[in-house]
């Protein structure tokens, strides 16, 4: 396959299937199908809507607000593609961040690519990942789970300047407000997608934070140890 750095000029996620058809994951793009979708009665019926399972988590800032949950906007555009494949087709995924300079690219699985957007739908759209967006830097959607809980955790324990108990304290906060959003978004993707794939990535997803409450220094000195094996 042959890419040219021009087809990526915009930051975001792009995703190249098999049959090298796109979909294009850039803030531009979701903003528009997100708006075509909610404003369609056929895409998502107003008794929908209304489901208490469709509307924004209890601490949400927005929450008072009666539009598209900010976390279902990467998800949008996936919708009607998302049956055409299996979990195991193989797709290109490229990410473009900030670094107008630095592209991030990576041969994959289709459920793998799930999980991607699900991590940029935690982590850059909705209300409260946003929010701990500091506990993000650093981050991209292509890192793999335990790769992310170890920026995580290093990012944490910065910000609390290696104070354990707020340390703790932050991971325990946080992990709880992921869960319980990651639940949010499984329920309401259950009244708009037919197929499970999302809502199984959204699952795995909580991994990450699984991953935050276990030995997190146990695991980046083993991390150490084996990279200095490999360089030794």
């Amino acid at each position: 396959m042959n890419l040219s750095l021009d087809d990526f000029k915009d930051e975001g996620l792009y995703l190249i299937f098999p049959d090298l058809s796109r979909i294009v994951l850039t803030r531009n793009n979701i903003q528009k199908i997100t708006k075509e979708y909610w404003e369609s009665p056929e895409k998502i019926p107003p008794q929908v809507k209304k489901a208490i399972e469709f509307q924004r988590c209890p601490f949400c800032p927005l929450k008072e607000q009666k539009d598209f949950c900010d976390a279902l906007r990467p998800i949008v555009p996936f919708l009607e593609v998302i049956d055409k494949y299996v979990s195991f087709d193989k797709i290109t995924a490229v990410y473009k961040g900030e670094d107008k300079n630095l592209y991030h690219i990576a041969d994959t699985a289709m459920q793998d690519a799930l999980k991607f957007i699900s991590i940029m739908s935690l982590m850059l759209y909705c209300q409260i990942g946003r929010k701990y967006w500091k506990y993000y830097f650093g981050i991209m959607p292509l890192m793999g789970g335990q790769e992310m809980a170890r920026r995580l955790y290093l990012n944490i324990y910065w910000l609390n300047k290696g104070d354990m108990e707020a340390v703790k304290k932050t991971i325990t906060v946080f992990g709880e407000q992921i869960r319980i959003t990651s639940g949010n978004q499984v329920k309401r993707m259950s009244l708009i997608c037919k197929n499970d794939a999302f809502m199984n990535a959204f699952v795995n997803t909580q991994i990450t934070t699984v991953f935050l409450s276990l030995d997190m220094g146990k695991s980046l000195d083993k991390a150490y140890e084996e990279f200095e094996k490999k360089i030794a």
